[in-house]
């Protein structure tokens, strides 16, 4: 959100000082005409070039505190398949609701395992090779994996303590109940 009102600070900034020192006398450029209406104007174009360039967008960035942390073709072999410790991977996209449903709960529950279970996400749209190699069909699609090979998949959503269940076998080593 902040880089968002950045953007429109940005625009009313250079707007307003379009419209003060420009002085547009002749009438024929209303938009910044004076210093008030160069604002507006100027906010505006930030608030659209803001959203356009996906400042804003839920899982467009991703904060560097974040227990999911994003993963893309060129390291995945070593986060994931080389990895010591049992990996869940979330297969989504950012234009995907169910998926944006599913991050907190997966941001969360990855507290919960610490130094148990890793937890990693790949962008579909960013990886379409390692979508294409585990053959996702369907978002959100979770691959659970243990030294290299995966051991399960979740396609879907599932309740918070459904996939506790799951993530707490993975993490023992004992095979999911279906």
């Amino acid at each position: 959100m902040l880089p968002l009102i950045l953007f429109v600070l940005g625009g009313v900034g250079i707007g307003s000082a379009m419209g003060y020192f420009g002085q547009c006398s002749s009438g024929t450029c209303p938009l910044t005409a004076t210093w008030w209406r160069g604002a507006l104007y100027g906010g505006f174009m930030g608030l659209m070039f803001g959203l356009a360039s996906g400042c804003n967008r839920p899982g467009g960035s991703t904060p560097e505190n974040a227990r999911v942390k994003p993963v893309n073709q060129a390291d995945f072999t070593n986060q994931v398949l080389q990895a010591a410790q049992p990996v869940v991977v979330d297969f989504f996209a950012t234009w995907c609701g169910p998926c944006k449903e599913l991050a907190p709960v997966l941001e969360e529950l990855a507290g919960d395992f610490t130094n148990q279970v890793k937890f990693v996400k790949v962008d579909v749209d960013q990886a379409p090779e390692l979508s294409q190699q585990y053959n996702i069909s369907g978002l959100p699609t979770l691959l659970l994996f243990k030294g290299g090979q995966v051991v399960d998949t979740i396609t879907g959503l599932e309740s918070r303590e459904r996939y506790k269940e799951i993530f707490t076998r993975l993490a023992q080593g004992t095979p999911a109940a279906k």
